[in-house]
């Protein structure tokens, strides 16, 4: 029954992450035609709707409804919407303008940010494997840096929002659907007066550029709730660590997504920055596994 259990936790995770990685950017590829604060606009509002009509249908809305008695709940929450608002821009900016390599870094990199954040702001202990992790990815962004002459600032907006948002989510005891609801229902809050105002100056791309981009509007709702249902539904099955490790499943896919189906280039400097990347996640992967292997050992 346990092997049972587990294997159904790695199945629905790996579900999430390959949907992350290869549907999503397929998905709002299709969009790129659409200005990207309203795609984002039209997700966070069709998310809410989504989850509300979930929530009414198969569980309680009290356990949204008391999100509203808590202001360090209702504070952070806050934050944590403007910071996946951003994450989804930067996603879906880097879908529409053929950058799916820089969100793959980004999200390859959110590891090795949130072992620094949680050194500086949980007190968590670096080990010396993690600090050369660290070391690594930021030697990755200064060949980035000197190599294309700009600072990679959508890998480091998609990668610090990500780990800033999972760091103030942990802060707070609120399941993941229902902090995402309140999150989406912030965003609805600006979302729908300024999608209306769009409507009401012709410059709306819902309803007035044809059905397909009306009904991919619409659907960036189920498209945001698909994984996360899966991956929740997974994590309940193994431990967080091997679903964090199976996350890694999603930025491979956006790597693989946008060189052999998206037609995107690679220059040697984001090559080289990968590889990098990709020897600091097995070390972190490593010392990861062989930390719970001595924690089981010793109990």
């Amino acid at each position: 029954m346990l092997n049972q259990h587990f294997s159904k936790g790695v199945i629905f995770t790996c579900i999430a992450s390959i949907f992350w990685g290869l549907p999503q950017p397929l998905f709002f590829n299709e969009l790129n035609h659409v200005n990207t604060i309203e795609v984002v606009l039209h997700r966070g509002f069709w998310s809410f709707i989504l989850l509300f009509l979930i929530l009414i249908l198969i569980s309680n809305i009290r356990d949204f409804l008391s999100i509203f008695k808590s202001r360090k709940k209702i504070f952070i929450l806050t934050i944590t919407a403007c910071l996946i608002a951003t994450n989804w821009g930067g996603f879906i900016f880097a879908v529409g303008h053929e950058r799916v390599q820089d969100a793959s870094m980004g999200y390859f990199i959110t590891p090795m940010i949130s072992i620094v954040l949680g050194y500086f702001f949980l007190k968590e202990k670096m080990s010396n494997l993690k600090i050369f992790s660290v070391l690594l990815m930021f030697f990755a962004i200064i060949i980035l840096f000197f190599n294309l002459n700009e600072i990679p600032y959508l890998i480091i907006l998609i990668g610090s929002t990500w780990a800033i948002y999972g760091l103030l989510r942990k802060r707070i005891n609120v399941s993941p659907s229902i902090g995402l609801l309140y999150e989406s229902f912030v965003i609805s809050l600006v979302s729908l007066p300024y999608l209306i105002y769009l409507n009401e100056t012709g410059e709306s791309s819902f309803l007035n550029i044809d059905l397909k981009t009306t009904i991919f509007l619409v659907l960036t709702g189920a498209v945001t709730i698909f994984p996360l249902f899966f991956f929740n539904l997974g994590i309940k099955f193994i431990q967080l660590g091997l679903a964090g490790v199976l996350f890694y499943l999603a930025p491979t896919f956006h790597f693989i997504t946008s060189i052999f189906i998206l037609n995107e280039d690679i220059l040697i400097a984001k090559l080289v920055s990968f590889i990098i990347i990709w020897i600091a996640i097995i070390l972190y992967i490593y010392d990861s596994f062989k930390k719970e292997i001595i924690l089981n050992n010793t109990q």
